[in-house]
């Protein structure tokens, strides 16, 4: 069951017991004001032992009372947070989850966070009371502008045991707020000013879950993912080295390959195909830049990796081939519905089917989840070689240089080899790898860690300071190369595309050969086998031609690195 969604714009007030919401009638654009009587709240909120959600900055309770009781999941946004609720019976057993038992979180609740959570278990982080005080601020025509919410909160730590009490409020904007970012910032300023000037002061925690267990923020719950005293590397602390701009870009392409893991599961529209070349890159950084790190951590990620992208790929070459076909069938065959039809398209659509349940079915296995654990240690803290700190320029040209070299070889190959396809497949792959992994570079935001509080009281703040300074000058320097390591990108996306368009075709043919021989044992028409195969010929793509364009592109490439 898919849950509601909604995007929850809101700001909390501390403010002391005995204090009184102030008169709101008169803020601008409030025609009415209306206050309901108080009703009680109970919620509680789960995470893992190591507080994964939070380090996300997710929550996930359970809710009664109220007209929104059930589950529900927050996640940030561009502006407020993502909530979507499910109700409180929602599973497939019809149990409720009672919130003093673990391990009772629906899995179609669980479902959006998989791959944060994956198969650590969920037990109850906090209880939370709160007997809450709404008034509704309403607009012309009675639309509700937001609601301001006067709560007493009881809160009990599930797992340090601190009991905590206090009073805030809290603003949150109602589906008649205005349309546009700008006057919805108005009107909450509005509303704060009022708010203010009766004694309220912005909350220093912005979630109760938080305040709740005795921190400011959900970050600031996360556990550490290493050991207490374990320093970063000095590659990391070196603004100017290649661990600082890499590093970065793995930590992008992970955090995008978990984003994208909840719509892969749901079949949202290219979300496979993302997830898939979000693999890719990832792989394609493990590569060429590998010099940076220890050798035997790269194999073993890129092998799981590999692995992942397989599964993946099952339903990403399948989705093709079936869009392909039945693009050819309609050209073909327009106005008819043939068995040509029903072999080749249906078929398509069957094998989509079972690999997209084979893929669903790896996403829940723990091979995955340990796969999502290496990459997540290996780009937390990476096991670095000796050249993790050389100078990122000059690191990253002699890298990008040897994938050129790479590229060079597969196509030097295809000229002498028996069987011409598969080697173009080769420089296809080469291609892309090159591709990738100077996207990566031109992208990445680099990696700026603060020195731990020993060396803050060792060094100072002036020490701190002149540190950021001389990040952010680094910075500036390598944003003049990020332009040229994206021409680099553009110049291979043409050769990569070729190719994966010629490569497609060829299983296109294999495919249509395939099921036309089978068609015809069968005492089928056959026509439009043969029709299909006169199609998706293309008598001036030759190897020879197609090998003259790789040489071309080879070259610019080979000028544009030596450039750098």
């Amino acid at each position: 069951m898919t849950g509601r969604e909604q995007t929850e714009i809101e700001r909390k007030y501390d403010v002391v017991d005995g204090s009184q919401v102030p008169p709101l009638r008169g803020i601008r654009g409030v025609t009415a004001v209306e206050t309901h009587d108080p009703f009680t709240l109970t919620a509680v909120y789960y995470d893992t032992d190591t507080r994964d959600l939070a380090r996300h900055r997710i929550v996930l309770r359970r809710r009664e009372g109220g007209g929104d009781a059930g589950w529900h999941l927050k996640t940030p946004a561009d502006e407020g947070r993502t909530e979507v609720h499910w109700p409180l019976d929602i599973g497939e057993t019809g149990q409720t989850g009672e919130p003093d038992d673990a391990g009772t979180v629906p899995d179609e609740v669980l479902e959006p966070v998989r791959a944060i959570v994956r198969d650590r278990a969920l037990t109850p982080l906090a209880r939370i009371s709160t007997v809450r005080t709404t008034t509704h601020l309403l607009g012309p025509d009675a639309e509700p502008l937001a609601e301001v919410a006067d709560d007493e909160v009881a809160a009990s730590d599930a797992r340090g045991g601190t009991y905590r009490k206090w009073r805030e409020w809290e603003v949150e904007l109602l589906a008649g707020a205005p349309d546009t970012r700008k006057e919805r910032t108005r009107l909450l300023d509005a509303i704060e000013a009022t708010l203010s000037a009766a004694g309220a002061h912005p909350s220093a925690s912005v979630a109760k879950i938080a305040r709740a267990v005795g921190v400011d923020s959900l970050t600031d719950l996360a556990v550490s993912p290493v050991l207490p005293g374990l320093l970063p590397s000095p590659a990391l602390l070196d603004p100017e080295s290649a661990a600082v701009i890499v590093v970065g870009a793995l930590r992008d392409l992970t955090a995008t390959l978990i984003a994208n893991d909840p719509l892969a599961r749901a079949d949202a529209p290219d979300a496979v195909h993302k997830m898939r070349t979000t693999v890719r890159r990832l792989r394609s950084v493990l590569a060429v830049y590998g010099r940076l790190f220890e050798k035997t951590a790269v194999t073993e990620l890129r092998f799981e990796l590999k692995h992942l992208g397989i599964e993946l790929g099952r339903v990403r070459d399948v989705e093709v081939r079936g869009a392909r076909l039945a693009a050819e069938l309609a050209a073909a065959a327009p106005h008819s519905t043939t068995d040509a039809d029903i072999r080749l398209v249906g078929g398509a659509r069957r094998e989509h089917a079972e690999a997209l349940d084979g893929v669903r079915g790896y996403l829940l296995s723990a091979r995955y989840y340990r796969t999502l654990d290496a990459l997540d240690a290996f780009a937390e803290w990476p096991p670095f070689g000796p050249k993790a700190d050389r100078p990122a320029a000059a690191e990253i040209r002699r890298d990008l240089a040897g994938a050129v070299r790479t590229l060079a070889k597969r196509v030097d190959a295809v000229a002498g080899a028996d069987a011409p396809e598969p080697a173009l497949h080769e420089v296809r792959k080469a291609a892309r790898r090159l591709r990738y992994a100077a996207e990566a570079v031109a992208q990445a935001q680099p990696v700026r860690l603060e020195p731990d509080n020993r060396a803050k009281k060792k060094t100072g703040k002036k020490a701190a300071r002149k540190s950021a300074k001389a990040f952010d000058k680094a910075a500036a320097r390598f944003d003049e190369l990020r332009g040229r390591y994206d021409d680099i990108a553009g110049v291979a996306k043409p050769l990569v595309k070729r190719l994966g368009d010629r490569h497609d075709r060829q299983l296109l043919l294999d495919e249509v050969e395939r099921a036309g021989q089978t068609a015809h044992e069968a005492g089928e028409n056959t026509l439009v086998y043969g029709l299909l195969l006169a199609r998706a010929e293309e008598p001036d793509d030759t190897v020879d031609v197609v090998l003259a364009d790789a040489r071309k592109t080879l070259r610019r490439l080979e000028k544009m690195v030596k450039a750098l």
